[in-house]
């Protein structure tokens, strides 16, 4: 997979999410530098995709979610082997930066609101 070819593909997408993310958004060019220098990664699918980083807090370490984008059913497939992934890194919790329309969707999945995030441990 090359990054920047996946992310040129993703990125209508996930442009909404990354327009909201920070005071003045997160460009294309931003997200790249991002993922090429390995301090976030991409998951991209057939019509949706989310971003992800390993975050070391006092909490713990979490992967954390903080962009997605595309179709519900394809986000929700990659969930697992995101999960996955995360716990193999060492990350004990899940947190996704999301609306509070989220929580209805991942509460089943074990995801609890804290704060402006949702969090499940892993």
């Amino acid at each position: 997979m090359c990054i920047t070819n996946e992310l040129e593909r993703c990125w209508p997408w996930l442009a909404a999410a990354a327009a909201r993310g920070r005071e003045r958004g997160l460009t294309k060019v931003e997200l790249g530098a991002l993922l090429l220098a390995g301090r976030a990664m991409l998951w991209p699918g057939e019509d949706g995709a989310l971003v992800t980083q390993c975050l070391i807090t006092p909490e713990g370490q979490f992967l954390h979610c903080w962009l997605g984008g595309g179709s519900l059913r394809t986000l929700l497939a990659l969930r697992p082997g995101v999960e996955a992934w995360g716990r193999a890194m060492g990350c004990e919790q899940a947190s996704i930066d999301g609306r509070k329309g989220w929580d209805r969707m991942c509460r089943p999945l074990g995801y609890r609101r804290v704060g402006n995030e949702l969090r499940k441990t892993l």
